[in-house]
This record gives structure tokens, C-alpha cells and sequence, in this order.
């Protein structure tokens, strides 16, 4: 059992208002000579005594803990690394703090605002965060600060501070990049879990931006709504598509269609090209190397920590927004197209 200050004060003779006195500071009236105090130190220190760090934060009505919230958190020991570079930022940047870091994937579903009311939290990283109404509701009654990552800022004005990369330059990063190599007929890949998350909205956006600049419109043929897994890519194949690339919203998209093609005997980049997003080291690993989108994802999270301890302290954000950039990393997924594909003028 943990000493308590009951125990240091019954060894060292003096009362608990002593104890608390010198070793927290405590009662501004309560007076204890320097020899009484070297005394009491020593004792704690025979003692091991250490203070309850969790009972002392309920009484300050601080508990340097903030939350960090998924939405649609699933397949994270599946490969793709996105989780393992935003838990890198933020927790880079809390611990060096004295913050704990509570990952909350059901407040994304559950009593949000009671969850978050309850005095536990200083505040919240909301990851992907929905932009709806109900979600503007809560942002503008929530008693504690909010940090939204992956998430384009609202038009509306809003107390929450919102981070995102780039999507809809990422899109143009990577329809250029397929465009030059000679590619037309382009397909952008979702996965149905995701379809409404901002970053899966945005990026759907960014594509049908990049190829309109191009005098090309986005057909239905032109986006499928698959499963994570996608099942529904021999199906799409075996229909002799026109498609000679393919965009993928994520990395992980990317990743599981170079598994289906490799399992039907498609060559990539060969047959087909494919592009995905996020570009963390994972896209080293898949065969062929994935061609992806790379968002700054753990400079984003450690961004998204210092603008929520700067509002925990009471400052308030030099800006609603901030957007990272994105770039491209061109690896063994993407080459010239075999086949010819005529663009109706």
C-alpha cells in the first residue's frame, strides 16, 4: 500500500497540516520551522512516500489529461501507419508536457458532450472529426477546449480550432502525376466505412477539381464505393473497364488493391496504375511499392497538441484553421498506361 501523510507525520512527529505544508505547499497559516521541515523530508524520503498525483489534481481541478478521440477507428494493426504518426505527434508533444493522453474511440458515438463535461479532460483532439450540425452544437457547448485533426474548417465560425492537410492539393498532386504519364480515364477508389469523414469527402472533391482543370467530367463509372477490403475489384476488373489508373482515398485503399490485383494476376503498374494517400513507410513495404499522397501527419498532431495546451492555458488561437501542404512520392505503382483510352471532346 502506498505511505500516506498520516504515516510520514505519526513518524515524524508532527501533525498531517505540517506534512502537507512542506511537501506541497500547502496552508499559507501553517507554520513549520526549518528543522521540523529538514525532519520531514527525511522521513518521506525513508519512507518512499509519494504523493497521489490523481488526488491532487481533483483538488486543483486540473488532471493534465486530454483526450484523443477516433472516429472510425478500426484495422490499425492491418499495416497503414496513419495512427502510428498521429499518436507519435501528439504524444511528442503532451508527454514532454506532463499531459496523459486518453484515446477515446467511443465518445465518437456515444453521450459526447456528458463524456466530455465530466471534468476528467482539459481538453480534446477530435480526430476526423463529422462536420454536421449536431457536431457545431457540440463544439459550441463543450466546457473544455477542442482541437479537430483531419478536419477542414467549417464556413461557419466555431470555437474549435480545425487541422487538415491539403486534400484537394493532394488530389491535384496526384491526378497531374498520372495525367503526364498519359493517363485519361481515371478511377477514384472509397471505401464505404469512410464516405463520410471530411478527409474521404474532401479528397472525392479534390479529384473531380483536378480533373475538371483537365476538361474532364467525373462520370458515375468514375468512383466506386467498395468494402475495406474490396471485394468488388475482380468484378470491376473482369468488366473490362476503361480505367487505365486508379486513385485511392488512403493508403490502405491502395495497399488492399495491390493485394486483389496480385491475387487475379494483374501486374501493377503494368496493367493498371494506382495511386493512394497518406505515404507513410508502409508504402515501402507493399509489392509493388504503393505511389501515394503524403500528408505531414505527425507534424500535423504535434501542431494540433501545442494549439490545445495554448487554449487549455487560456490563449486564444492565432487562427480558425491551419492546412498543411501535401507532396508526392512517385515509387513503382504508377507507369505509362498500355492501353489507349479516347476522351470525348
Amino acid at each position: 500500500m502506498p505511505i500516506t501523510i498520516r504515516e510520514v507525520a505519526l513518524k515524524a512527529g508532527v501533525s498531517t497540516a505540517a506534512v502537507s505544508k512542506v511537501l506541497h505547499g500547502r496552508g499559507a497559516s501553517v507554520r513549520v520551522s526549518d528543522e521540523k521541515a529538514a525532519i520531514i523530508r527525511k522521513v518521506a524520503q525513508e519512507m518512499q512516500y509519494r504523493p497521489n498525483a490523481l488526488a491532487r489534481q481533483l483538488r486543483s481541478s486540473r488532471t493534465h489529461t486530454v483526450g484523443l478521440i477516433f472516429e472510425n477507428l478500426f484495422g490499425i494493426a492491418n499495416g497503414p501507419l496513419y495512427y502510428m504518426h498521429l499518436l507519435d505527434g501528439v504524444g511528442e508533444v503532451m508527454f514532454r508536457n506532463h499531459y496523459r493522453v486518453t484515446i477515446l474511440p467511443e465518445l465518437a458515438h456515444d453521450d459526447v458532450l456528458g463524456s466530455l463535461g465530466d471534468g476528467q479532460l482539459e481538453g480534446v483532439i477530435w480526430c476526423k472529426m463529422a462536420r454536421n450540425d449536431a457536431t457545431l452544437k457540440l463544439i459550441h457547448e463543450c466546457p473544455i477546449p477542442i482541437v479537430a485533426m483531419n478536419t477542414p474548417a467549417p464556413v461557419d465560425a466555431s470555437e474549435a480550432v480545425f487541422i487538415s492537410c491539403d486534400n484537394e492539393g493532394g488530389l491535384e498532386l496526384a491526378v497531374d502525376h498520372l495525367w503526364r504519364l498519359g493517363h485519361r480515364k481515371i478511377l477514384f477508389v472509397r471505401e464505404v466505412e469512410e464516405v463520410t469523414t471530411p478527409d474521404c469527402i474532401a479528397r472525392l472533391l479534390g479529384f473531380r477539381q483536378a480533373m475538371a482543370r483537365r476538361n474532364v467530367e467525373v462520370e458515375d463509372e468514375d468512383v466506386a464505393t467498395w468494402d475495406w477490403q474490396l471485394d468488388q475489384f475482380v468484378d470491376w476488373w473482369d468488366s473490362d473497364p476503361p480505367h487505365t489508373a486508379v486513385v485511392c482515398w488512403s493508403e490502405r485503399c491502395g495497399a488492399q488493391m495491390l493485394l486483389r490485383a496480385d491475387g487475379r494476376g494483374i501486374a501493377i503498374p503494368d496493367d493498371i496504375s494506382i495511386v493512394g494517400f497518406d505515404s507513410t513507410q508502409y508504402c515501402e513495404t507493399t509489392k509493388p511499392r504503393l505511389t501515394a499522397v503524403r500528408q505531414p501527419i505527425s507534424e500535423m498532431a504535434a501542431h494540433a497538441s501545442k494549439v490545445l495546451l495554448d487554449m487549455i492555458s487560456g490563449e486564444t488561437p492565432e487562427q480558425p484553421s491551419y492546412t498543411f501542404p501535401c507532396t508526392l512520392d512517385v515509387r513503382d505503382s504508377t507507369s505509362f498506361p498500355r492501353k489507349t483510352v479516347e476522351i470525348p471532346l
